[in-house]
């Protein structure tokens, strides 16, 4: 028990007297497990505060700060040494003079005291701002024959502390006018359904007025809530939203119209939707739709192609010619069969086996192929002699079959409406032969005015 200390309401014991000197008296003090009044304990070293007799401090093996508590907190101190010990001692010898802070905590940092070694690595440049070892240990850099720390080297290259990141002041404001957008966009939203619901289910008058409601936006932040609600409803609100579009200026809204296009499955809106882009001069237009002659998905492809035509770009004909065919690759799997034939009781079109659960066998039946797609089914067989026999061979090992096997399909699609965009801007016409084209291209191509008519829609 002489170990266990405590300390009474009313005073001190007689039989508690180390703690009382620990408490009150010098620095040599041990480490303590420090049980507090009311629950909860912590590690540490006690030693007395000089400047407040009523009150202790408490030293942490982690963290440069200690803990300060009214004495009456201390409920029981439990002895138990620590380098915490040798560390008091040590401190108060510590010289004057940075290089003694400095030393001191070279000591904590080989005892394991990170927190309180860079407590000490600090003191030392508080004495000597030009000490360069304890700025090379905090971590500082040197710049311009000044020391910085981490935070400072950052503001010096032109960042800001932004919601706990380092970022460009650029990348600040761009967040927060994204945020501000944000929360714009989400009240558009809210105005928009309104709109379109007045439209759809009130009266005459009243949809008349909504519609006008809508045609009266001009702002570029209701571009993509007006998308959003209006992009995938039925064809005359689609419409309506393409004439909504073209009545809003700047090349937000351009570049809007250029996507509706692309992506709209009926003619006759994206008849309206040309409309609203010929008569704009926006200069991304045209680059948009060359961009698109680029995709994977033969639509878009052909959609690119007939707005290009019917805009009267004869200029980007030699981009239309490696349009003309759209090639897509997809990994499929293809059955494996090195198994004996059904003649010689094989499994024939049965499929390849893939489980069994020890009284049926499930098959992956042969796939159905077509342009850019390919289907597999599946199907289960109760286990039999004759199956076993069928799906082993001497030793009783697997049959040979190997299971699917991944390849790499190519499937090849001619773009019709870029051959007539072609036909129609050139008047040449050398079907699906790139490389005709190209030659022709090379040696006869010029470039001719608008056409005069439209070709047929894709």
């Amino acid at each position: 028990m002489t170990g266990m200390r405590s300390l009474s309401r009313f005073g001190v014991a007689p039989l508690l007297l180390g703690l009382v000197l620990l408490l009150w008296g010098g620095a040599e003090s041990f480490a303590d497990r420090i049980v507090l009044r009311g629950g909860g304990e912590i590690r540490g070293k006690v030693v007395a505060d000089p400047s407040r007799p009523d009150r202790v401090t408490v030293l942490l093996a982690t963290g440069k700060t200690p803990l300060i508590f009214e004495k009456p907190r201390i409920l029981q101190v439990i002895a138990e040494p620590s380098v915490l010990d040798e560390y008091v001692v040590r401190r108060g010898k510590v010289g004057p003079g940075a290089e003694s802070q400095y030393d001191f905590g070279l000591w904590c940092e080989s005892q394991k005291l990170a927190d309180l070694a860079e407590f000490h690595y600090e003191a030392a440049v508080a004495q000597d701002k030009s000490f360069a070892p304890a700025h090379q240990k905090l971590g500082h850099t040197l710049v311009a024959d000044r020391w910085l720390n981490a935070d400072e080297l950052r503001e010096s290259q032109g960042l800001v502390l932004y919601k706990g990141k380092w970022v460009t002041k650029e990348d600040r404001d761009e967040r927060e006018a994204q945020l501000t957008a944000g929360a714009e966009q989400a009240s558009w939203v809210r105005r928009i359904r309104l709109l379109r619901q007045t439209i759809a289910n009130s009266s005459e008058e009243r949809a008349r007025q909504a519609e006008q409601q809508l045609c009266e936006i001009r702002d570029p932040v209701a571009i993509v809530p007006l998308v959003r609600v209006l992009g995938r409803d039925e064809a005359p609100f689609r419409s309506l939203l393409d004439r909504v579009l073209g009545l809003i200026p700047g090349p937000e809204a351009a570049a809007a119209l250029v996507n509706r296009l692309l992506a709209e499955s009926a003619a006759e809106v994206r008849e309206g939707t040309l409309a609203e882009l010929e008569v704009r001069s926006d200069a991304n237009i045209i680059p948009s739709f060359v961009k698109s002659l680029r995709s994977t998905n033969p639509q878009v492809v052909n959609r690119a192609a007939w707005a290009l035509v019917n805009l009267g770009a004869v200029a980007t004909v030699p981009k239309l010619v490696p349009a003309l065919i759209t090639t897509q690759y997809q990994m499929v799997m293809i059955p494996e069969s090195n198994g004996p034939p059904p003649s010689a009781g094989g499994l024939g079109s049965v499929g390849v086996p893939i489980y069994t659960n020890g009284s049926s066998v499930g098959f992956l039946t042969p796939p159905a192929v077509g342009p850019g797609s390919v289907a597999y089914g599946a199907t289960s067989v109760p286990v039999t002699p004759d199956l076993v026999s069928s799906l082993t061979v001497g030793n009783g090992t697997n049959h040979g079959n190997r299971g699917p096997l991944f390849k790499m399909m190519a499937y090849s699609y001619r773009n019709v409406e870029v051959h007539e965009a072609l036909v129609e801007m050139t008047g040449q016409d050398f079907g699906y032969d790139i490389s005709s084209w190209q030659r022709w291209v090379t040696k006869s191509f010029r470039a001719e005015p608008t056409p005069t008519r439209r070709v047929p829609q894709p």
